[in-house]
């Protein structure tokens, strides 16, 4: 099966499984097909070391598209969309642009400077957050997720994300859920991708489930670089 094109819209994908290197190897190849200039934001304990199977250490795509922040870093930040409300907004602002902005405004600022990334022509701006277990406590019900993510994908970008555990209940705020077993120690070959939820049109089907190495373009790219 080739996935291609992957992502043709604006759009939000969840991948969850157990493995973390595998989770980014099918993160990358997902984002690198559809937005070259992709950027990968990484969220990591302080002095923590990746293993060297994992495509965060293969120098794949320039440093300066690579943002390594701590769990805090992406927390919501109630307190500045708070202040927006006296102070941006207009009392006259339609209610649905006053939620846009308020929704973007709760964003981090690590977050809102990735955004701010001018969208390639004619392609779908994509933004790859791996490791999203670790702030789960910030964004624990749909409540809060929703909000984040229809504004970043209402700036026109395509946010792909990687959790590393079971599969949170607040996943299926997410277009694109996609369940990945198996391990890059066990071979990489055998692992499944599940959909749970696919987007209307899209590449990945509700119900289905694939083998990676009959995945086009992962197969390839794996083959490549984990043999």
């Amino acid at each position: 099966m080739k996935l291609e094109p992957i992502f043709t819209r604006p759009t939000s994908t969840i991948l969850w499984g157990d493995d973390r290197s595998l989770l980014n190897w099918v993160a990358y190849v997902l984002a690198s097909e559809t937005d070259p200039e992709f950027t990968w934001t990484d969220v990591r304990f302080s002095g923590q070391v990746l293993p060297d199977t994992d495509p965060l250490t293969r120098n794949l795509f320039p440093a300066e598209r690579l943002n390594v922040v701590g769990a805090r870093d992406l927390a919501p930040d109630d307190a500045a969309a708070n202040m927006a409300v006296s102070a941006v907004i207009r009392p006259d602002e339609a209610p649905d642009d006053v939620q846009r902005v308020l929704d973007f405004l709760r964003l981090p600022a690590t977050t809102q400077e990735m955004l701010s990334r001018p969208r390639p022509a004619g392609k779908t701006k994509v933004a790859v957050l791996s490791n999203g277990q670790r702030i789960v406590a910030f964004y624990p019900s749909p409540a809060a997720i929703d909000p984040t993510i229809r504004a970043i994908v209402g700036t026109g970008t395509t946010l792909i994300m990687t959790f590393a555990d079971a599969g949170p209940d607040g996943r299926f705020s997410f277009e694109n859920v996609l369940h990945l077993e198996g391990s890059v120690r066990d071979g990489w070959r055998p692992a499944t991708l599940t959909v749970e939820k696919g987007a209307p049109g899209g590449s990945f089907v509700t119900g289905t489930q694939h083998r990676l190495a009959e995945l086009s373009p992962l197969s390839e790219v794996l083959a490549r670089e984990l043999g």
